[in-house]
């Protein structure tokens, strides 16, 4: 597949991915997961997930792919269950990796907030991968906005829970030994994983 990089449509489509429960804020679940690969803005980067909905969105030149997922925390009474947009990653290029279809693209996170919850958005809940319309990625995006980017917090949270999950001898992903970076990725300067202490 050619890297398709233009964009006709201010629409977007969600992506679903796993919590991980012991986290307030929403974050992929680093017990087994990667993506969203936030660390460089990319979504299916460094394992394929949903590639069928990714292609989707590459054909049809589509800019938003909104991040989803159901907070599985008990803790957070007011959120645990429900489902949440937390963020997008707006697309400016797509390409084939080791037979992936890839997007790229700015990310933008926020955190579990009632606002953003399903049932407040008027959305109603799918597998995953549902394609929004111009005036609901409109309305989603006015409601993300409304919170700061809290990207670099997710980020420290995610590399934190991982250590920890490491040192109660749980096997996660290394994403240092899985990371691109260690086969010559183009993209290791632009890895925000390596900026976090």
């Amino acid at each position: 597949m050619e890297s398709k990089n233009t964009v006709d449509e201010e629409i977007g489509r969600e992506q679903f991915f796993r919590h991980y429960p012991k986290s307030k804020l929403p974050i992929r679940d680093v017990r087994f997961k990667t993506e969203p690969h936030i660390e460089i803005g990319a979504e299916n980067y460094l394992r394929s997930c949903l590639q069928r909905n990714i292609k989707g969105l590459a054909n049809n030149n589509e800019r938003y792919l909104f991040l989803c997922t159901t907070c599985n925390n008990r803790k957070l009474e007011d959120y645990f269950g429900k489902r949440f947009i937390v963020g997008y990653i707006k697309r400016n290029r797509v390409e084939n990796l080791h037979g992936r279809t890839v997007v790229f693209g700015e990310t933008y996170m926020v955190p579990f907030c009632t606002r953003l919850e399903y049932g407040d958005l008027k959305i109603k809940r799918s597998r995953g991968m549902q394609k929004f319309n111009r005036d609901d990625t409109n309305r989603i995006l006015q409601k993300i906005l409304l919170h700061g980017n809290i990207r670099d917090e997710y980020l420290k949270e995610m590399i934190f829970m991982e250590e920890r999950e490491r040192d109660e001898g749980k096997v996660v992903p290394d994403i240092f030994k899985e990371c691109l970076y260690l086969k010559g990725c183009e993209y290791s300067q632009d890895c925000l994983r390596r900026n976090i202490k």
